[in-house]
């Protein structure tokens, strides 16, 4: 830290209930956001209350530090960027704080998708919709005036807020509502009384000063508003004067919503809601080209659809590909789509008002193509589902050029909708540039991302001179370059070219809120006309060695992943149907997300952040933050893989400090199971022990409430040379197999090896396993040991090596040790063979279904009357073959199977053990735990020993392996029914 944040750390220490953090790695995460820039700021605050922003405004007021307040960080034109001090709401402020019949009041930090939750049971919702709900905050769409699909219906936040409490630049707080304009001052009201009474008279006072001098720029300015800021049904650019003096009373939430923090920062806010719509239908219509969609749009405005999404080439492409539903309905030929949606009182209401949609556009040449009709709930959500994934992985697309958000939230009447896509086409010819188009077409609001090259600092000319010859063409149609997007820095250089002398007047109204210019200092209000080239984010072409790596990584593999990290926010989502991150969801602080992991190798690349930063303290409780779960890979839009920059920079600080005794035991359990299995049925009875449970945990760090697994009596490899599996057979790809048995299966569940070989062998197959393998090492990987992991590895590559070569499938039943062998021993080691043993593993499950895609795989299967829960494995989703298994036992009679959609399980290997993590584990699987504790159901069943261990965490149902249920099925392991299923104890198999 420098001086300044030493100071700060100093000043405010014991001052807030929050926290404040000034340290290299934090400041290195909230440099930059979803946009193109990057600013350095002094640090980040986390106020748990409204008393802990009034202490940290009046402090920066005091020593003029700039104040930005930030909420998810997607923004994308830079607004929550700034040289001071980043207020984040979300970590601690993000609770409901009354529900009324018709109003919920929140604070900033609630994400609006949680918002809707809240009010569902009362059959209402907040109507704004922008794309990113399970992100967005309510506090950045009250900042910025979020609107979204169905703002032509139900209008933008604007519209829907009844009162704000606001911390002024002063560090004194308001509830501004629709106030009524006060009497002139009393001169004689004193300011000097104290207590109570005398902190009412000061609010009063404020108030009262605070409405005279804006009721004063208003009337002063009331033709220069009518004139400059004419009606639109999209415009946030600046601050909105319109339309909020009566004779009487004065519209503060309309003037503050959209005003990006620059007059002062909410601490909470009532807003209005409105009944959940009754019905709700919709339509995709495809065109072979996007002029006639623009010619749709037209017609269709006159049916008064709730909402009309126009989306280009581009996004179309994109989907087919991310979803075959998608593929299945839209042809590659299909040059533009309109998602068209009706609401209604009835079903019937709705069907006919589709039908007057499909009327209204019929006569055009060439006519659309329905492609889709959707009436039910779940068929209308999959369809909206297209642009809310699509618009994401633009990020994705390969090439030189990426699509840059800089001029990407424009507005224009939507009878002039064709008239200026027209014109914006011809700008970007001029300038040899293409951009994907996405349009909430019948509100007028447009979203362009030009395809340029990344800019850099001194360069980005080209940048400037598209947005001010794009910008001509919007005020030619009398439109707006900001319709629901920020200002920010993007665009406030521009503001002065759509306002002219109104302009001055916005100058006057920051000057009323912020006479000193602390509060997000440069936005909406900035002289500076080159303000969209500067503080452009740096873009690292190279590694540039700082600090040794000890993953192999290709050349520029690793600047590449960090570049392509654009800061969408996508990994902060709390979508239940996404796995993303399940500790950032336990507690979402930014270091918590993904992204910051990717800030973080971005500033070490760029030498912002040094190697003794990776080897601090705050490296240590950012490296806690990640267990390997792999799922922010698998579901960011732009595939980072994020997991391997966090075990680059676990391995850093393990180099240096070396791993906690708790981590280097955990990491070598493997170890001490075969070092203490002399004789397991003491080793069990000693797991059972609660005296001896409590020493383990103060000796080694686990746990004593996690219930263990006990060591088997006899391990699986000694069975397998009972049966001679540890003998090389003949080697016949299509019926032979190798083998890899993992720790889990030898010392604690060798019968689920048992039933892979008895499974295979009734289908004809061979399976060898190799006498000299060692456990895979994902646990010593996971905590950063690196070099340990590697010499296990070295050992696996050595025996599995001449198999793989011959092509014959490595088979695994854990999936983590699936994915270590193939995705993490090729990051771990440069040897010739570690790409085609890779590439020769496979899960067994997914080996299974390949035989039954094939039509080898014998259906023979015994009827099991029995109900279990599955739960799919974070690491089995990561290898990306879906959930075999679960596909077979659906072929078994009688057999009833539910899936369990409660996220991650909170065991990520040894994570869950450890006494340090237990509680966190708990309340990341708690809905798992709760599924497994009520009794509707047999067993639970998984592929992961990690997972079984959280869904067995008090119960007393088991949960066993597939594969087991597959065994008992074909009649090959019948001793197993009464042993692994005590709950169906009439259960026969014959």
């Amino acid at each position: 830290m420098n001086d300044d944040q030493t100071r700060i750390v100093d000043d405010l220490a014991g001052l807030l209930a929050g926290e404040l953090r000034c340290d290299p790695l934090t400041v290195s995460m909230y440099a930059s956001d979803a946009s193109l820039y990057q600013i350095k700021p002094l640090g980040a605050v986390y106020p748990r209350h409204r008393e802990d922003v009034e202490t940290v405004v009046k402090y920066c007021a005091e020593m003029h530090i700039p104040i930005i307040g930030r909420g998810a960080g997607s923004g994308v034109s830079g607004e929550s960027l700034g040289s001071g001090l980043i207020i984040d709401f979300t970590r601690f402020m993000r609770r409901t704080l009354e529900v009324g019949d018709e109003t919920i009041r929140v604070q900033p930090g609630m994400v609006l998708q949680r918002l809707n939750s809240v009010l569902r049971p009362y059959g209402r919702y907040f109507p704004p919709d922008p794309s990113r709900y399970d992100v967005t905050t309510v506090g950045s769409m009250v900042s910025v005036d979020g609107a979204g699909s169905h703002s032509v219906r139900v209008g933008s936040t604007r519209d829907h807020v009844q009162s704000l409490e606001m911390v002024l630049a002063s560090g004194k707080s308001l509830e501004l509502g629709i106030e009524t304009l006060p009497p002139p001052i009393d001169p004689n009201l004193s300011n000097g009384d104290s207590g109570i009474f005398g902190e009412r008279t000061r609010i009063t006072s404020l108030r009262r000063s605070l409405i005279g001098k804006v009721e004063q720029v208003l009337r002063d300015n009331a033709d220069l508003i009518r004139q400059y800021q004419p009606p639109m049904i999209r415009n946030r650019c600046g601050y909105y004067l319109r339309n909020l003096l009566t004779e009487t009373t004065l519209h503060f939430p309309r003037l503050l919503v959209g005003s990006e923090g620059t007059l002062g920062l909410f601490t909470a806010m009532t807003l209005h809601t409105s009944p959940l719509p009754e019905h709700r239908a919709l339509v995709l219509l495809l065109f072979s080209d996007l002029e006639t969609a623009t010619e749709a749009v037209r017609e269709i405005i006159y049916t008064e659809p709730s909402a009309c999404d126009l989306l280009d080439r581009r996004l179309l492409s994109l989907g087919r590909e991310s979803d075959p539903r998608f593929a299945y309905i839209i042809p590659p030929s299909s040059e533009a789509a309109l998602l068209v949606e009706q609401t209604g009182s009835t079903s019937e209401q709705c069907r006919d008002r589709i039908r007057q949609v499909l009327q209204s556009v019929k006569h055009l040449v060439p006519a659309p193509t329905v492609a889709h009709v959707a009436y039910s709930e779940e068929e209308v959500d999959f369809l909206w589902s297209l642009p809310h994934r699509v618009v994401p992985l633009l990020s994705r697309l390969q090439g030189a050029t990426r699509p840059l958000p800089f001029v990407e939230d424009i507005a224009v009447p939507p009878e002039s909708l064709h008239e200026f896509l027209v014109a914006a086409q011809n700008v970007f010819k001029s300038h040899h540039v293409t951009a994907s188009l996405y349009s909430h077409a019948a509100a007028g609001q447009i979203h362009l991302r030009p395809f340029l090259p990344p800019p850099k600092q001194g360069d980005a000319g080209r940048i400037e001179e598209i947005a001010c010859d794009l910008y001509q063409a919007v005020f030619a149609v009398g439109g707006t370059i900001s319709g629901e997007h920020a200002a920010g820095l993007s665009r406030t250089a521009f503001i002065p070219d759509q306002y002219g002398p109104l302009y001055e007047v916005f100058r006057d109204i920051k000057k009323v809120f912020d006479p000193h210019n602390v509060m997000n200092p440069g936005k909406i209000i900035n002289d500076d006309p080159h303000l969209t080239v500067r503080n452009l984010r740096p873009e690292p072409t190279a590694p540039q060695q700082l600090v040794e790596l000890h993953l192999k990584w290709q050349p520029d593999e690793l600047a590449q992943d960090a570049a392509r990290c654009n800061g969408c926010g996508s990994c902060r989502t709390q979508d239940p149907e996404m796995r993303m991150c399940p500790i950032f969801r336990l507690d979402p602080v930014e270091e918590a997300s993904p992204r910051s992991k990717a800030n973080l190798m971005r500033g070490m690349l760029l030498g912002a952040v040094r190697e003794d930063d990776l080897t601090s303290p705050a490296m240590k409780r950012m490296s806690n933050l990640c267990f390997n779960c792999k799922q922010c890979e698998l579901e960011c839009p732009s595939t980072v893989n994020i997991p391997h920059m966090m075990l680059e920079a676990k391995a850093t600080y393990v180099a240096a400090h070396g791993l906690s005794r708790a981590d280097w035991i955990l990491s070598r359990l493997h170890t001490w199971t075969s070092f203490l299995s002399f004789s397991p049925r003491l080793i069990n009875w000693f797991l059972m022990n609660p005296l001896a449970r409590w020493g383990v945990e103060k000796l080694c760090g686990i746990a004593r409430q996690r219930k263990l697994p006990k060591v088997a009596q006899s391990t699986f490899l000694k069975y397998a040379r009972r049966q001679l599996l540890t003998r090389p057979v003949r080697w016949n790809e299509q019926q032979a197999v190798v083998y890899f048995v993992d720790h889990y299966v030898n010392w604690h569940d060798p019968q689920l090896g048992q039933a892979l070989v008895a499974v295979l062998r009734h289908h004809g197959i061979s399976v060898y396993v190799p006498p000299g393998q060692v456990p895979s090492g994902m646990a010593m990987i996971s905590t950063g040991d690196l070099d340990s992991a590697r010499k296990l590895a070295t050992k696996n590559i050595k025996v599995l090596a001449e198999f793989a070569r011959e092509g014959i499938p490595i088979l695994c039943t854990e999936p983590a040790a699936a994915l270590c062998l193939s995705k993490e021993y090729p990051a771990l080691l440069d040897h010739p063979d570690v790409d085609v043993i890779a590439a020769n593993t496979i899960e067994a499950g997914a080996y299974l279904v390949r035989l039954h895609q094939a039509g080898k795989l014998r259906t023979d299967f015994k009827p099991l009357d029995l109900d279990v829960v599955y739960h799919t494995p974070c690491h089995l989703k990561a290898l990306e073959n879906g959930t075999p298994l679960v596909d077979l036992l659906q072929l078994i009679p009688q057999i009833r199977v539910h899936t369990i959609e409660k996220g991650c399980s909170g065991m990520a290997g040894t994570y869950g053990m450890s006494q340090e993590n237990y509680r966190n584990s708990l309340k990341i699987g708690w809905g798992l735990i709760s599924r497994m504790r009520q009794n509707d159901m047999h067993a639970g069943t998984t592929e992961c020993s990690s997972c079984k261990l959280q869904m067995e965490q008090g119960t007393m149902t088991p949960t066993v392996h597939p594969l087991l249920l597959l065994a008992l099925a074909y009649g090959l392991m019948p001793e197993l029914a009464q042993r692994l299923l005590p709950n169906k104890k009439s259960l026969t198999v014959t």
